[in-house]
């Protein structure tokens, strides 16, 4: 009862906007500045902390792929003490919210309580830092369950498309490979060891962001969370990698599959994400992110039935750049559907866009982009993003105003600058 009564006001606080700091903030420890990402909002007596290690992804462990997906699991296993049944109760007992979850590049705690456990809550953290449940029993179930999830992944046709891409776009880097690794014995070869080791180099104060909001008095709230991080060792900042993708020829992989499963992607030259980004979304809107409407599916599903669906989208991360798609088509329809693709990619660039789609895309983005930020948390997040990719907090209204000020020429002279984005590569999964 206590958990749905938490869920119920977390939905009754998503409609109501509050006052918002969008100044970063910072907090010595050790000598060690941490940045603060915060917002006060009193809508509803809960509270979300989230303690962002960067450098946690598994893009920093490439020897050992499966580490950071290992350790985040057992983080999430509960303490030495308790174990995982019983932290998960005690948890329970307070409607409190604490896991840890990976990015490709950070380490994360999130942690959300009502107003009145906010010590309780804390007290939590600080028992599954100190005294994670690393133990051969917790790292062995661990093994079983990814295990098990690997193999799910050998029906997981989607999956498999994906994984194909990035091992050939992304050859011999970190991205090219995925976070369970690609067989069960890389899974198995993770040791507690391994994991200590892991856990030792990035809970550290050098690598540390706090994300924190609610109905607390912030400054009260941090100088208590101080008193539980401080405790980390210094360590060391870790510089986040940039990959831009290699264009391959296409590649196919047979599986039992009554579809072809094709996933493709292209480059996308981006100097500045400040300057260029909102650009690249309404194009991609346009493209092949926007479903029905858009190039991709009106042709490819619309007219001509090829595909239930078709998606093409702008991936735009610190880590890397580019255009990414998908659809599915019969066997015998692949190369058709592989054709009129690469066909509508060309004369996008070459052509560009309508006033009518322009039009289309500015209301859809305009009307959306508030409403992705209409909780708490996601406004923190969105505020911890334009942090991570070097953007102002408040970055929504300057993207919002820059979408809204954008013209047909601008937009069709952008495109056209940009043709490295009908240079495809494909991966199929096929029979």
């Amino acid at each position: 009862m206590i958990k749905q009564l938490c869920i119920f006001l977390i939905l009754l606080g998503a409609s109501v906007m509050s006052a918002t700091d969008n100044k970063v903030q910072y907090i010595q420890m050790n000598g060690v500045k941490i940045p603060v990402i915060s917002e006060f909002s009193n809508n509803i007596p809960i509270g979300h902390v989230e303690i962002v290690f960067v450098g946690g992804g598994n893009v920093f462990n490439p020897s050992k792929q499966p580490l950071s997906e290992v350790s985040k699991n057992l983080l999430n296993y509960g303490t030495k003490e308790l174990g995982n049944v019983g932290f998960a109760s005690l948890l329970e007992s307070k409607a409190i919210g604490l896991s840890a979850t990976t990015t490709g590049t950070t380490l994360n705690f999130e942690l959300d309580f009502l107003k009145e456990y906010e010590d309780f809550a804390y007290t939590q953290l600080a028992s599954l830092l100190s005294n994670p449940n690393l133990t051969p029993k917790a790292l062995k179930d661990i093994q079983v369950k990814l295990r098990a999830s690997l193999m799910s992944k050998s029906a997981d046709f989607d999956y498999q498309a994906r994984v194909l891409l990035h091992k050939n776009i992304f050859a011999k880097t970190p991205l090219a490979y995925p976070s369970l690794g690609n067989s069960a014995n890389e899974i198995d070869s993770v040791t507690l060891q391994d994991v200590q080791n892991y856990l030792d180099t990035n809970l550290v104060l050098e690598r540390m962001i706090i994300v924190i909001g609610g109905d607390l008095d912030i400054q009260k709230s941090l100088a208590k969370l101080q008193k539980i991080l401080e405790k980390l060792p210094r360590g060391k900042k870790v510089d986040i990698p940039h990959y831009t993708i290699k264009t391959t020829p296409i590649k196919t992989l047979k599986k039992d599959t009554q579809q072809a499963f094709i996933y493709f992607a292209s480059p996308l030259q981006l100097q500045s994400i400040r300057d260029e980004a909102y650009k690249a979304q309404v194009a991609g809107f346009i493209l092949g992110s926007s479903g029905f409407g858009s190039r991709l599916m009106e042709e490819i599903r619309v007219k001509r039935g090829l595909a239930y669906s078709a998606y093409m989208y702008p991936n735009i991360t610190r880590v890397s750049v580019y255009f990414t798609g998908q659809m599915q088509t019969a066997l015998d329809k692949q190369d058709e559907a592989i054709k009129i693709t690469q066909d509508i990619l060309k004369e996008f660039v070459a052509k560009g866009v309508t006033q009518e789609e322009l039009d289309s895309a500015k209301q859809f983005i305009l009307g959306n982009k508030p409403l992705r930020e209409e909780t708490l948390e996601q406004r923190l997040n969105a505020k911890f993003m334009n942090y991570y990719n070097d953007l102002p907090l408040d970055y929504r209204e300057e993207f919002i105003k820059k979408v809204e000020q954008l013209s047909l020429t601008t937009l069709n002279e952008y495109i056209k600058l940009h043709p490295e984005i009908a240079e495809l590569t494909f991966a199929i999964i096929r029979n």
